[in-house]
């Protein structure tokens, strides 16, 4: 509740300078994501590329050129290694800051101290860092130089000795911090903020973009509601009137006389006749005669009739042949039974 109230009661300076800090928080956890080897090129790389330009500590600047690196005198500035645990490059300047006196000789009034990070070793938690000195008079005179040059050097890079351009420390953004030299230039943050402010525009036209099509889309398949609707109705009645089809073709097959009478004459054995056929439902009677040693139930079941019943009619034989009884059902799994007669 109180960081809430805090930040209600701060100015917008105020908020200004959090912001700002958390964004500069935000991109040393990101440094700390680059590989050892990528990050180690792109902390030396700027002295390396640059046009290296040896300065003597009284030499005027004017003629400097554009995008050089100023290489100050070997006695100018005093660099020791020092141990420190794992931290981010801002978070180290910090600590300089606050053990300048401990840490060098050189750190009396108007001297500046710079840092570079020469190895990470997460394993035990600990870090190499190299930490370079300024004293007051030199920084006095390199102060007065740049103030008279036309151009603001890449860097400011104080070395162990002239061969160990990679061992450089860049004393720029110490100076910069004391406020002994111009810090970016206000067209520099002018055109940071045009990039900010076209980066969010950008990214506000491609919400706004997604948005639109959303909507447009929407639109249309509200539009067909409708229509789809219809069509959803449609289909059902057809699937419906399907299914009936279907049903109606299975009952005329199963139930229809003429076509059950025709199934049966090719069923029944050769020489069998008919004399009664009743249809009640799904109940099939037959009551007629077949010759000696006909197997019309065997016949009926052969042909998928459900034989539910099976016997003799009680009638006496005749030359034509035997009576037989038998009741079918023509629904399936219906139980068979046998009562007399043939089997």
């Amino acid at each position: 509740m109180s960081g809430g109230r805090s930040i209600l009661d701060a100015d917008m300076a105020t908020l200004g300078q959090w912001a700002l800090a958390g964004w500069r928080w935000w991109c040393d956890e990101l440094a700390d994501c680059v590989p050892p080897r990528w990050r180690a090129r792109l902390g030396s790389g700027l002295g390396a590329r640059a046009v290296q330009v040896p300065w003597d500590g009284t030499a005027d600047l004017n003629g400097f050129p554009a995008g050089g690196a100023l290489i100050l005198p070997e006695d100018a500035a005093l660099i020791r290694r020092i141990e420190t645990p794992l931290m981010t490059p801002r978070d180290l300047d910090g600590m300089i800051a606050l053990e300048a006196r401990r840490l060098m000789p050189l750190s009396g009034e108007g001297a500046v101290l710079g840092a570079r990070i020469v190895e990470r070793r997460p394993e035990t938690g600990r870090m190499v860092v190299d930490i370079a000195a300024l004293g007051a008079p030199a920084t006095a005179r390199l102060r007065d130089a740049l103030a008279q040059a036309s151009v603001r050097p890449a860097a400011i890079l104080a070395l162990p000795s002239r061969d160990s351009i990679d061992d450089a420390v860049d004393l720029q953004p110490a100076l910069a911090r004391a406020g002994l030299i111009a810090g970016a230039g206000r067209a520099t943050r002018i055109a940071w903020i045009i990039v900010a402010f076209l980066f969010a525009l950008n990214l506000g036209v491609l919400v706004w973009r997604d948005s639109a099509s959303v909507d447009a889309l929407q639109a249309v398949v509200d539009e067909q509601r409708g229509a789809t609707a219809i069509a959803g109705r449609v289909m059902a009645r057809m699937r419906a009137q399907d299914r009936l089809v279907g049903e109606l073709r299975a009952a005329r097959a199963t139930h229809e006389p003429l076509a059950l009478m025709g199934r049966l004459a090719g069923t029944l054995p050769r020489g069998t006749w008919l004399r009664r056929l009743t249809l009640n439902g799904d109940s099939l009677r037959l009551t007629g005669m077949h010759p000696r040693g006909g197997d019309v139930a065997g016949a009926l079941r052969r042909a998928g009739f459900v034989v539910v019943r099976y016997g003799d009619s009680g009638e006496a034989p005749t030359p034509l042949g035997e009576p037989f009884e038998a009741t079918l059902t023509l629904a399936p799994h219906a139980p068979a039974t046998s009562t007399g007669g043939h089997p």
